[in-house]
């Protein structure tokens, strides 16, 4: 049997020994880090006000148990703060990412919270920061460019003002940005174009800004841009041709503002495997719908524009589409059957348009139809006894058109006769039919 020698004995104990030395140390920083971060945290608490949300805020516990902390698995160090709705109506003080430096996400959404957002220049190591909903006002300082960290930045319904700066495009991590409904009474630049990474863009109701075109340039880098949100932006002019460019894109949302001339055909070819919501209502676009926008349009609301000429038959390719919106336009000519070919279509509304022409009688083909509204055009002839045969339809206003004729008798399984009523072109001889069967609502 060998015999064990002193020396391995002795270099084991040593070892050992600083082993537990260091351990013990490790142990002591990081307790002495965490009192250190408490003490900070009860100040912050304090300097809010000790609302009574974050009463679990004390000085016998670890801020790693606190709701709205989180830290980081290793040192314990705090790394997260979430004060989402939590009645906040004191200013954050400027020094609180000073003091707590490894700080990567800051939610101070819904809450009442005033101040500037200079306050936060200092967080460089923010990949997070939402103060939406709050009472922040004054500029976005150029030094946003210090937050370079950033991938997340959300500072919706605000008071923010004047232009935003051009260094917003230097955020160049940014994923997700929102500037909605602020007062912004400036300019927004063309660097915005420059998030290479960005998916999530909006902008929306910010309509005192100073009236501007979409520049070209806005859509030079936006290659993994999925949302974007631009509505009542105060936007004129055209739609910018390489608008096609952007590949990736889900939904598109430019209505309520001044934009005019053609809608660009072509605009999602590019996005194959994509299903795409495009609103465009509102504005002053004119001349004729493209036929080809994209192969994957599932929604499409085109109301309150200056549109005209016939609904192309090339629409019959959207096979995708579940909702169509083209009220308040001009377009002209017959109701394309083409548009009966639609198999999951669901709402459909023409109201207010210069269609003339019978009702198609292929409309047995819209199983899936649950609104239909032609009113307010042009046109005539019998109402086909089909358009008692679509199995889901809820709301069907053919008003204010030259419809004549019997009225299908197939109808009063859809809506008990002693509840309508008819226009003088149709027998029985009332005046205006509406009516209501369950959810079902019925105007001619």
């Amino acid at each position: 049997m060998l015999k064990e020698s002193p020396f391995s004995s002795m270099a084991f104990a040593l070892l050992l020994k600083l082993f537990m030395s260091m351990s013990f140390q490790e142990i002591s920083q990081t307790t002495d880090h965490l009192n250190a971060e408490r003490s900070i945290l009860l100040d912050l608490k304090l300097q809010l006000g000790s609302p009574p949300s974050i009463q679990s805020w004390n000085s016998s516990s670890s801020p790693c148990d606190w709701p709205e902390l989180t830290c980081a698995p290793l040192n314990k160090s705090v790394i997260g703060i979430s004060l989402h709705n939590k009645s906040i109506t004191r200013k954050i003080p400027a020094t609180l990412c000073h003091l707590l430096p490894n700080l990567k996400s800051l939610d101070l959404s819904n809450n009442y919270i005033p101040g500037g957002f200079r306050d936060f220049l200092n967080c460089s190591k923010l990949e997070y920061l939402d103060l939406s909903h709050n009472y922040f006002t004054g500029p976005i300082p150029p030094d946003i460019r210090q937050l370079s960290s950033l991938r997340y930045l959300d500072i919706t319904a605000n008071h923010f003002s004047g232009d935003i700066p051009a260094d917003i495009g230097r955020l160049q991590e940014l994923r997700y940005l929102s500037l909605v409904q602020n007062e912004f009474n400036g300019t927004w630049p063309v660097e915005v174009g420059n998030f290479s990474n960005l998916e999530h863009l909006a902008m929306a109701y910010n309509h005192r800004f100073v009236p501007s075109t979409i520049p070209k340039e806005l859509f030079g880098a936006l290659n993994k841009l999925k949302f974007l949100w631009m509505r009542d932006m105060n936007l004129m002019g055209g739609i910018p041709e390489n608008f096609n460019n952007l590949s990736s894109l889900e939904h598109v949302d430019l209505s309520f503002n001044n934009l005019n001339g053609s809608i660009p055909g072509g605009m999602f070819m590019l996005n194959i495997n994509l299903k795409i919501s495009l609103l465009l209502n509102d504005n002053l676009f004119s001349g004729e719908l493209p036929s080809k926008l994209g192969s994957n349009l599932s929604s499409v609301d085109l109301s309150d524009n200056r549109l005209s000429s016939p609904i192309p038959v090339g629409i019959s390719s959207w096979v995708t589409l579940e909702e169509f919106k083209a009220s308040n336009n001009m377009f002209s000519g017959n109701i394309p059957v083409a548009l009966t070919s639609l198999p999951i279509l669901s709402t459909l509304l023409l109201d207010g348009n210069q269609l003339s022409g019978q009702l198609p009688s292929e409309i047995i083909s819209w199983k899936s139809l649950t609104a239909l509204n032609l009113a307010r055009n042009q046109l005539s002839g019998p109402i086909p006894k089909s358009i008692c045969s679509l199995p889901e339809l809820a709301s069907l206003d053919l008003s204010e058109n030259h419809l004549s004729g019997n009225l299908p008798s197939e109808l009063d399984l859809l809506i008990p006769w002693p509840y309508l009523t008819f226009p003088p072109t149709i027998s029985p001889e009332k005046s205006h039919i509406s009516s209501k069967k369950g959810n079902m609502k019925v105007v001619f």
